[in-house]
């Protein structure tokens, strides 16, 4: 008989055998060896390669769970039929019980999704690396026990054309301290996996590619609506539905929104316009200079929710900017452009409205990108912030942002952060009318 073996990803090792359990052992023995040494470097090799995301920094397991709603009052927005309306993934973290066990979720919950990563080359990262995702294990629990009682919730918005998955390091670590985090897949906003192994993405719908700031200005208030939309289907949840367990330890009286990017823009429309949203807060998306057609209502009608708009800040060298094809009078016009925006935003402003800046940050830092693509960051070089360090003042940020306008903690202000991590700088906020 003959014995076959894939070693490594190669051809398949045959060998032959004879029925004689003495040549049967040897060539098994024979086979090991060869494997063993064949193997041995490629797979300590993959080991070395394979990211890893920080421990959440809370004293609480997480678990995690995967819903798909469908919103059949508004229609997909491509006219796609197959689900009956508006087709929305979520997946949950949330702080597990005491002795919480049970699989740890993979990074990238669907195979058919990380093919489609690694296709698309996304953001430009080696493909190489990304096949590498395929070998994280989160620190989340799959359908662990929520921990008793009540506990805020916060919903999380990814930036155009990313993976919510990217944001892991971040929603396992407010879920360890205690908050649900809702990572809501707005239909065609970032990358997300249907049933069906339907992938879609940012590319898919041609109104993302639009300059015409009223086609802009709908797909944010669109993605918006789909964030009232998971807080409806969360608030009135059937007992027996799959989500009840999650949904049933939400405290409404604290609710908030965040997201990244263009996610960041979605979360605080949906502050502006769903009452159970009590604070907002931005990472580092820019809604365009009041000047040149605002793609966000809210920069025209002013914030009424807490909003907090936290900011990169990359420390470039004059060299680090030639490589972006800048100058750097070119690189602070731009900024003076985003002052004039927040000027704006701050006369209009009917809630208090605070801007933060934390220093050697790009525009990936608010995301897992330091852990698992970190050339998103460092391809115009710069001087950048430790991964762990930017992640955990993030994290401070949230959490401290959160609690302030949730009246929970022990009554820290967010801008007296300023004072623990030197990084971190605020301007004086506007009080709101």
């Amino acid at each position: 008989m003959s014995l076959s073996l894939k070693v490594g990803g190669s051809s398949p090792l045959v060998v032959s055998v004879d029925r004689s359990a003495r040549s049967l052992r040897k060539a098994l023995f024979h086979v090991v060896l060869v494997c063993f040494a064949s193997t041995l470097p490629a797979a300590a090799s993959a080991a070395q390669r394979v990211p890893l995301l920080p421990v959440p920094s809370g004293t609480h397991s997480v678990g995690t769970r995967y819903f798909f709603f469908v919103d059949s009052s508004r229609p997909d927005p491509t006219g796609r039929k197959g689900f009956g309306g508006r087709a929305i993934p979520v997946q949950m973290w949330y702080p597990a019980a005491a002795g919480a066990d049970g699989p740890r979720a993979p990074y990238i919950s669907r195979a058919a999704m990380l093919d489609a990563i690694v296709r698309q080359r996304y953001y430009g990262v080696d493909s190489t690396l990304l096949a590498d995702w395929a070998g994280i294990v989160t620190h989340s629990r799959v359908r662990a026990t929520v921990l008793p009682g009540k506990h805020p919730l916060v919903t999380l918005s990814a930036g155009l054309g990313v993976a919510t998955a990217n944001y892991t390091a971040i929603a396992e670590d407010l879920a360890s301290h205690g908050y649900i985090v809702a990572g809501i897949d707005h239909p065609y906003e970032g990358v997300a996996v249907l049933p069906g192994d339907i992938i879609v993405t940012a590319d898919d719908d041609t109104a993302n590619s639009s300059d015409d700031a009223a086609v802009q200005r709908h797909q944010i208030s669109s993605w918006a609506t789909d964030i009232s939309f998971v807080l409806d289907r969360l608030q009135h949840s059937r007992v027996d539905s799959g989500e009840s367990s999650v949904a049933h330890a939400i405290d409404w009286s604290r609710v908030g929104a965040f997201g990244h990017s263009s996610g960041g823009l979605i979360a605080v429309q949906a502050c502006e316009h769903d009452a159970r949203l009590r604070a907002c807060v931005n990472l580092d998306g820019g809604p365009a200079d009041p000047q040149n057609n605002p793609i966000a209502d809210f920069v025209n009608e002013g914030l009424r929710r807490p909003t907090l708009f936290l900011l990169e800040q990359p420390i470039y060298s004059d060299s680090d900017l030639a490589r972006r094809h800048m100058t750097r009078a070119q690189f602070e016009s731009g900024r003076g452009n985003f002052a004039a925006l927040v000027d704006s935003l701050k006369r209009r402003a009917r809630a208090p409205f605070y801007l933060g800046r934390i220093a050697g940050t790009g525009h990936f830092s608010f995301s897992d990108a330091p852990f698992v693509m970190p050339t998103t960051i460092t391809r115009f070089g710069g001087r950048i912030i430790d991964g762990r360090r930017g992640l955990r003042i993030i994290t401070v940020v949230l959490r401290t942002f959160f609690q302030q306008n949730f009246a929970m903690g022990d009554g820290a202000r967010v801008t007296d952060l300023s004072t623990q991590f030197g990084e971190l700088t605020f301007q004086v906020p506007s009080a709101g009318r």
